[in-house]
């Protein structure tokens, strides 16, 4: 299995390999950026003359095709760091220079297929001919190296697996999830809505309260059965606050920050501070551990425009958070009653297998 899973992976790191020299044929002038392999497949960035349309996939799959029946052996080579430069230099490729000149290496890793070469340490299949069945799949925006601050690319991406029974299976498994794509669900029962007002930002009408506080009250009880109290912290709180958790040190980059006269604040992306802040608010007998304070803390995180996706990834949600306070000798007695309420409540939505 691991030889298996090695060859897999190989062998999607070389489709995306092959779908940039498909790219490339098709818009000579396309600017490259990076093509990894990725769950199921791969995809690959570019700076393209025109905006790619879903009609272009077939076209770039046929040219992939070519290159694939071509049987073309990929060569590794290396290269001086500042001969690399150059040479992606001379062919007007910014990106490939910026993330060449980014490396600590002094020699900089190349596969090359016929007269196609991109930056890149591999693995790779023996030849393109050992690329297995594939499908282009979707097309997307992509800032470079994730940085709204830089240009927004084209990403394509693909599938590919060992046989044409794993990609027929998978293709078909995507054609019901979008039949059942949680957010047509949304729209045709009138639950929730995004608004261009607030990308990101979930609208709950009042059909969707409906399932909302059915939840919340089921959430209730199973905590309060468990002897669970109930908090509620503010969304907005000094910017100190989150200096002195670590939070700003390590999550600034996820957070939005904003100001009341001098003093600035940081909308919460966590529930933690200030649960310990409600904790350290009076002092604390042995006797009442385990103390146990659960939170539907609504959170903000500031996630970039190309990752959101209907309800799977927003930037506010309700985190169901709790923090148990309790003796040394207390801990493994608590750890395994979370355990259990995450399976109870996991078992009540009919998740089985995770």
């Amino acid at each position: 299995m691991p030889n298996q899973t090695k060859n897999l992976e190989a062998m999607r790191h070389s489709a995306a390999h092959i779908l940039a020299e498909a790219v490339l044929e098709m818009f000579p002038e396309a600017k490259l950026s990076i093509g990894p392999t990725i769950e199921n497949g791969f995809y690959y960035d570019f700076e393209l003359p025109r905006t790619l349309i879903p009609e272009d996939l077939p076209l770039i799959e046929n040219k992939m095709q070519k290159i694939i029946k071509a049987d073309q052996k990929f060569e590794k080579y290396t290269e001086p760091k500042k001969k690399a430069i150059q040479f992606y230099k001379k062919l007007k490729q910014p990106y490939k220079v910026e993330l060449i000149e980014e490396l600590l290496d002094q020699e900089v890793t190349f596969y090359k297929n016929r007269d196609f070469v991109d930056l890149c340490k591999g693995p790779h299949s023996k030849s393109t001919g050992e690329i297995g069945p594939f499908k282009l799949t979707s097309i997307a925006g992509a800032y470079f190296r994730g940085d709204p601050g830089r240009p927004m690319l084209q990403r394509i991406y693909g599938v590919a697996f060992s046989t044409q029974k794993e990609l027929d299976e998978y293709l078909k498994k995507m054609e019901e999830a979008k039949k059942n794509d949680h957010r047509k669900i949304g729209k045709k029962l009138d639950l929730f809505s995004f608004h261009e007002e607030g990308p990101g930002f979930p609208f709950w009408h009042p059909k969707g309260m409906i399932l909302w506080k059915t939840i919340e009250n089921y959430w209730r009880e199973v905590h309060k059965e468990a002897g669970y109290l109930e908090s509620n912290t503010p969304v907005l709180l000094q910017e100190k606050l989150w200096r002195q958790s670590g939070h700003y040190d390590h999550y600034k980059e996820f957070m939005y920050f904003t100001k009341i006269g001098k003093q600035k604040y940081a909308l919460k992306p966590m529930n933690c501070p200030g649960g310990l802040l409600i904790y350290k608010s009076r002092n604390h007998s042995y006797r009442e551990f385990p103390l146990k304070i659960a939170e539907l803390g609504l959170v903000h995180r500031h996630e970039l425009a190309g990752v959101l996706h209907g309800l799977f990834r927003v930037r506010s949600f309700t985190q169901d958070d709790a923090h148990i306070y309790c003796l040394d000798e207390q801990i493994e007695a608590e750890v395994i009653k979370v355990i259990k309420i995450a399976l109870e409540i996991y078992k009540k939505f009919g998740f089985a297998d995770y």
